[in-house]
Parts: C-alpha cells; structure tokens; sequence
C-alpha cells in the first residue's frame, strides 16, 4: 500500500483537455431562411420584398428564444415581439442616418471632385497660354539675335573694305544679350572720294634766241666806198 501511493508510480493522462469552458460549449447556430420558394439567395432583398423581410425577421430568432417564446402567454409573447419590433426599427433608423450621412459625405467628395476637375482645366488653360507666350519669346529673341549677328557681320566687312589698315575687334557673343533691347546706332556715312589734284602746270616754252645783226659787205668800187649788208 505504501508503494502504491509512491508519487513516481502515479500515471498521469495529459491529453486531456483541462479548459472547463471547452466542454458546456454548445453547436453553433447557422439559422435557415425557408421560404415557400426554397431557401433565400443573395439575389433576394428585405428592402423590395417584404415577404422576405418577414421570413428573415421569423428566422433570426435562435432556438433558445423560440424556447424561451413557447413557453410564455400570448400577451407577453406579444410584448416582447413589439419591443424586438422597436429594437429592430431603431436600428433601422439608426443605420439609415448612418446611410443618409455617408450619402451627403459622397455628395460633398463629388463637389469637391468637381471643382478640382475645374480647376485642372483652368490650370491646363493657363499652362497652354504660358506655352504659347513662351514660344513666341523664344522666337522673338532668335529673330533679334539673328539680325544683331547680320549687323555685325555686315559692319565687320565695311569696316574691313573701307578701312583696310583699322584694326577691328571682333565681336563678343556674350554681349549679343546686353545689345538686344538696345537700337542699332546709324551707320556712318561712307567717305567722300578725294578731290582730283590739279594738272601740274607745263614748264613755260623756251624763248627763241634773239636774231643776231648782220654785218655791213663793203663792196669795191672804183671812187668811192659802198657798204651792203651781208
């Protein structure tokens, strides 16, 4: 006997559950809606039928409240349907507020989608003006820049033809900018040919030389002496 109560001979069985709760638990109920046509499908609706609503209202009661019915008058039976009656058109009520509050929050997100859709467009049609005048700027500026570069050129090859010992200094691109907004100044007038120079005047023709007097021819004659020019 003494051996018997030995704590190393005792056989424990720990498979066995030792949840008191698990034990007292009961099926779990999975309620039937039966109609007349057969068993409702989700096709079938409370709120366009009532038919249906009435045969869902019969059903949800559990077995125990069935139970709990039969075995009560027919007026306190009655008492308790009409108060379930008002629990059930209170909740009702209660999610058609919540159902009517969603509606008016749906209603303010589509305001407000459609003022953000207005505002797009609005911005899409500013967006193409800003693109437009952008592009004629750009043009503007080329077509400037593009005649300040031909004034240039056209300067550098007068200026090279009419003054060929100048030294000219080319043009810095990096000034075409500061040169945009500024007119153009005048061209300067092209020089005056020079004057042609007077012919030089002719050395004056040399004097003939003055005729020499001729020398008197004394001619002999017999008596007298008679002189003649030679």
């Amino acid at each position: 006997m003494a051996s018997s109560s030995n704590p190393s001979n005792l056989c424990l069985d720990l498979s066995l559950s030792s949840d008191p709760v698990a034990s007292h638990q009961g099926k779990v109920w999975c309620p039937s809606f039966l109609s007349s046509h057969g068993p409702l499908t989700d096709e079938d609706s409370m709120m366009m039928d009532p038919t249906t609503a009435t045969i869902v209202a019969r059903n949800l009661l559990t077995p125990k409240d069935s139970q709990l019915l039969s075995g009560r008058s027919d007026e306190l039976a009655v008492q308790e349907s009409l108060a379930l009656s008002v629990q059930c058109a209170g909740s009702v009520s209660n999610m058609g507020q919540r159902l009517l509050a969603r509606s008016r929050q749906v209603e303010s997100l589509m305001a407000e989608v459609e003022n953000l859709k207005q505002e797009i467009k609005q911005l899409k049609h500013e967006n193409r003006t800003l693109h437009v005048l952008a592009n004629n700027y750009s043009s503007g500026m080329k077509r400037k820049l593009d005649e300040l570069d031909d004034r240039q050129r056209f300067a550098a090859f007068f200026q090279r033809h009419l003054f060929p010992g100048s030294s000219s200094v080319p043009p810095r691109f990096g000034a075409l900018n500061d040169l945009s907004s500024v007119p153009p100044a005048p061209m300067p007038p092209a020089p005056m040919p020079p004057a042609p120079m007077p012919p030089a005047p002719m050395p004056p023709a040399p004097m003939p030389p003055a005729p020499r007097p001729l020398a008197p021819r004394v001619l002999p004659r017999s008596g007298a002496s008679r002189t003649q020019p030679l």
